[in-house]
């Protein structure tokens, strides 16, 4: 493990005379880097007139977001080979990759020792990132667009420990690839005649927006009820690949969406579903990405870009930034709190003043704190990466002593969280905290709201990205840790004030998705999600959802007991399999549980193979044949999986192999319900069923009233399922009868 400790003799020296000491680095070929794409780099190292002693290290630092190509050094054939070499006579430089080996965000480090003697002044040496010269495919860029992405280079010159950063490191800009798919994005509920935008957007394949994109596209409304589309648009330069259409308006009651598509044909999307009314409702529907980080701490990107993404990009209506405690300098705090107001617009676009009170696990693990004013107290779990101690009195652990010092307070709101670390839920306010967040670009975490119903809280639900990639709202994956794409919530307020939102979220009227823009309305005897109240009766609950694809099954549970659901007898395919998995190997930072593996079939034949939600195109469907599928997948407590259209017989063999779980099932022994195997960990579990028919449709209401309740308090909660594997839950109604 290398030392992370650095030396700051900028403040004593300029950066030539540090350039003079320590050497310079410069990076070819130069220019612009495609995100995602294959590639070979050489970082060359000239050394200073200290030279590079004998057990002295040249380290090159990735900040924590990217994922950038794991590298190695034992296969040069293999994707992302790095070998390093040099010019001298009276040293050797052996190249070592260190996921851990500085200073947060500087953790990925390509160390290069120094043995054998010293490096020289003047002497070089060259870091091939994708290295192809053993048959590797070379090595695969960061998958998201950054600024100056920085290969950070650090120089222990004495063999010390202690580093100093060259201030030549090497800067590259992350450009988006060329556009694979088109985005619509339509509020989720308009008044008749009242005008709303439309926004269009191209994406690459790894969810950036194709800032490149010139195509013409065409926008199309099957029922003719949408006025002021325009028919045709060509994507100008200025447009950055996307576009907002003012003034489009629905001339009657219904569920729409729009098409859009390339007019070559090569393109397609469509809208989220909009509801119009006749008259609107007492609260209105809105999209939040409550959670992420930019380049100021650990993400991505100036906090400014973050919250002009929210808005522009993602056509989001609430967006919170949330920064590490133990990162914010005094400064950095000032600019996210004016980068917030600067953003924020009643009416129009509601930014959060926030961060995250990032506490370890022992003391209560992360929490989101929102203030609903221009201002904020910052009361952090730790001074862990601040070196200015001056206003250390002001630190609050465990996270108690926040609860204390925050008691009483009605101009904020906390969220407990799992990211890299989860909330600990023995810890909670009542009055500070009416929400969990149960999903997030780290995975899904149902959990939260099971254990806070199992331990008596009344809590709603939340999801957001936590994204550190600069795209709140559309946060992608990639190919990281980050296993999924991030959440969004959905806020009924009566207006898009910071006061409307807030008010909104204490009464928990919220519901989140897995990121997508499910409508759904759902009333228990006529009160909002998230109501508390008594009742003498059995409950009824009236509910519609609205999907993005066509539903399969909407479930109402009490507590952790599963009440109905709709279909109450689940149809299924006669000739489709789908084989899933789920779950988290831990609640904590190494939840990662891989599934790559493979199905054979005996005594039948595969005609055709799906994907069944996967999260990214490093994920999916493999190979396949007549007699066998295989498959590269990660969960993160979300579900993947495949769907197989089978040629089987009764006694067709279908043997399932995972790191996981490894079984055997004949064709008949499936039946007509889902057989599960658990695999530990948390929800671990592969499921193999004959494929679901659904509600085969994407619209659904229902009206249920139980026979009986149970007396004392209860949490009614919805949950809706995609067929296409995308969720959404809603926050309980807490019920006394």
């Amino acid at each position: 493990m290398t030392s992370r400790i650095e030396l700051n003799p900028l403040e004593a020296m300029g950066e030539e005379q540090i350039e003079a000491l320590y050497g310079r680095a410069t990076l070819s070929p130069a220019g612009s880097i495609t995100a995602g794409s294959w590639g070979s780099w050489q970082l060359h190292y000239t050394a200073g007139s200290y030279g590079i002693d004998e057990n002295g290290t040249l380290l090159v630092a990735w900040r924590f977001a990217s994922d950038w190509g794991k590298p190695q050094t034992s296969d040069p054939s293999a994707p992302n080979y790095v070998s390093a070499r040099t010019d001298s006579r009276s040293c050797r430089v052996a190249p070592r990759y260190d996921p851990k080996g500085y200073i947060r965000p500087w953790r990925a480090c390509l160390a290069i020792d120094i043995s054998d003697g010293a490096l020289l002044p003047g002497e070089t040496i060259s870091i091939t990132y994708g290295d192809r010269s053993g048959g590797s495919a070379g090595t695969r860029a960061q998958t998201f667009v950054e600024k100056a992405f920085c290969f950070r280079t650090l120089i222990d010159a004495q063999g010390s420990g202690q580093y100093v950063t060259l201030p030549s490191s090497p800067t590259a800009e992350i450009v988006a690839g060329e556009a694979e798919r088109l985005v619509a994005i339509v509020p989720s509920e308009a008044q008749i005649g009242r005008p709303f935008d439309l926004l269009v957007k191209a994406e690459d394949g790894w969810g950036n927006p194709a800032t490149s994109y010139s195509g013409a596209i065409a926008l199309e409304d099957a029922s003719g009820s949408i006025a002021n589309i325009p028919q045709r648009y060509i994507f100008q330069p200025g447009d950055r690949g996307v576009r907002r259409f003012g003034n489009c308006a629905v001339n009657r009651p219904g569920i729409f969406t729009i098409r859009v598509r390339a007019l070559d044909g090569s393109l397609a999307g469509e809208s989220n579903p909009l509801k119009a009314l006749e008259a609107p409702g007492p609260y209105r529907p809105y999209w939040a990405d409550l959670h992420g980080q930019s380049g100021e701490t650990v993400g991505t990107n100036s906090v400014r870009d973050y919250f002009a993404f929210a808005r522009d990009y993602s056509a989001l209506d609430v967006s919170g930034h949330q920064a590490n405690d133990f990162q914010i300098t005094a400064p950095v705090w000032e600019e996210i709190k004016a980068a917030a107001n600067d953003a924020n617009e009643p009416g129009q676009f509601v930014a959060f003043v926030g961060y995250e009170w990032s506490g370890t696990t022992a003391g209560g693990g992360d929490r989101n704190v929102y203030f609903l004013g221009d201002r904020g107290e910052l009361m952090r779990s730790s001074h862990a990466q601040i070196s200015d101690l001056s206003d250390l009195a002001t630190d609050r652990y465990p996270v108690s002593k926040l609860h204390e010092e925050l008691a009483g307070r009605k101009d904020l709101f906390i969220i407990p969280h799992v990211g890299g670390r989860p909330s600990d839920l023995a810890y909670h306010s009542a009055a500070l905290e009416p929400l969990v967040e149960l999903y997030s670009s780290w995975g899904e975490f149902e959990w939260m709201l099971r254990e806070s119903i199992a331990r008596g809280y009344r809590v709603g639900v939340a999801a957001g990205s936590d994204g550190h990639k600069g795209r709140p709202g559309s946060s992608y994956p990639g190919a990281s840790a980050f296993g999924v794409y991030g959440g969004l919530t959905c806020i009924l307020a009566q207006d898009l004030t910071r006061n409307g939102i807030g008010e909104a979220l204490m009464a928990r009227r919220c519901y989140a998705t897995s990121g997508q823009r499910i409508i759904v309305r759902a009333s228990c005897e006529d009160r909002p999600i998230g109501s508390q109240f008594s009742l003498g009766h059995p409950p009824a609950f009236d509910l519609e959802i609205v999907g993005t694809e066509e539903l399969e099954q909407i479930e109402l549970w009490r507590g952790n007991e599963l009440l109905h659901r709709w279909p109450p007898i689940q149809e299924r395919s006669a000739d489709q399999l789908r084989l899933s998995w789920k779950g988290a190997r831990v609640r904590g930072r190494a939840r990662m549980a891989r599934w790559d593996g493979s199905l054979a079939v005996e005594g039948g034949r595969i005609l055709a193979v799906e994907g069944y939600a996967f999260d990214s195109p490093d994920e999916g469907v493999q190979d396949w044949d007549a007699k066998s599928v295989s498959w590269r997948s990660i969960t993160t407590g979300d579900t993947d999986g495949i769907v197989v259209t089978l040629e089987a017989q009764a006694d067709t063999l279908l043997a399932v192999d995972t790191p996981l779980v490894a079984t055997e099932i004949s064709w008949s022994e499936i039946g007509d319900g889902p057989v599960r195997i658990a695999a530990g960990g948390v929800d671990l579990e592969l499921t193999i069923e004959r494929r679901p028919i659904g509600l085969q449709a994407r619209r659904y209401k229902a009206s249920f009233r139980p026979a009986s309740s149970p007396s004392g308090e209860h949490a009614y909660w919805i949950r809706a399922l995609q067929r296409d594997g995308a969720k959404a839950w809603t926050s309980p109604w807490y019920i006394t009868h």
